[in-house]
């Protein structure tokens, strides 16, 4: 892996940990990033579980007048009820974080 492209998937994956959807739901003890096919796996402790779950959030980037968007819009996760209410949740939402500044310049030249 090449320092630029390690850059960016530690970036994406920086957003990821510090994201307040996510971490409303549990504690974040992993995340692997697979830029190539844009999407983050995640592994999180949902509150009151022993056991952690794995979660497959697929991201974009979306260009708008305030700046570059990191667009959160399927997740996906082997256990079934999760799966079913995430699919119903992002039929109709999606996540839309703005990036700082430059990062997404950054982020654009890398994609």
């Amino acid at each position: 892996m090449s320092f630029l492209s390690n850059a960016r998937d530690k970036a994406i994956e920086f957003f990821f940990q510090r994201n307040d959807f996510f971490k409303q739901f549990g504690e974040i003890q992993n995340v692997d990033i697979d830029s190539q096919e844009n999407q983050a796996n995640i592994t999180i402790l949902l509150h009151g579980e022993t056991e952690p779950t794995l979660l497959c959030a697929h991201y974009c980037f979306e260009d708008t007048d305030e700046g570059t968007l990191i667009v959160i819009n399927k997740v996906d996760s082997p256990r079934v009820m999760i799966n079913e209410i995430a699919a119903w949740w992002f039929k109709d939402h999606s996540i839309k974080k703005a990036l700082p500044k430059g990062t997404g310049l950054f982020a654009k030249i890398l994609f």
